[in-house]
């Protein structure tokens, strides 16, 4: 005997419903991203890009026991990332020649994405 054709496509649609549901939650990875640009005061778009003006950054773990310390360097657009940061707190610091230095304390929260975007003024104004 044959099930009743609703009885077959609400099977269908239960199958289908559990194959979405398993495949499209997103995998934790407990590590953060951190995405940026810097602009430097003063400093224009094509001043920029022709390679003369950069500011380093560093993210260094204050969580106890953790001396991990993560950097990168702006591009000719002013832009950086930093590769999949472990959660916890962290001091950024964004320094260039001649700029004063940015640096604030911040928490990575697990699977989380910061993307930045900060002024360096200059160091003698």
């Amino acid at each position: 005997m044959k099930p009743p054709v609703s009885a077959v496509y609400v099977a269908m649609a239960f199958l289908v419903a559990v194959l979405f549901s398993t495949t499209a939650a997103p995998a934790q990875s407990g590590r953060g991203l951190m995405h940026g640009y810097i602009a430097f005061d003063g400093v224009s778009y094509n001043d920029l890009a022709k390679g003369d003006v950069h500011a380093k950054i560093e993210l260094r773990s204050i969580t106890e026991g953790d001396q991990r310390v993560y950097t990168a360097q702006t591009n000719e657009t002013g832009a950086f990332d930093l590769k999949p940061i472990p959660m916890g707190d962290y001091v950024l610091r964004i320094s260039s020649p001649g700029f004063k230095t940015y640096e604030i304390e911040i928490y990575m929260p697990s699977d989380f994405s910061w993307n930045l975007a900060i002024r360096l003024k200059h160091a003698n104004r």
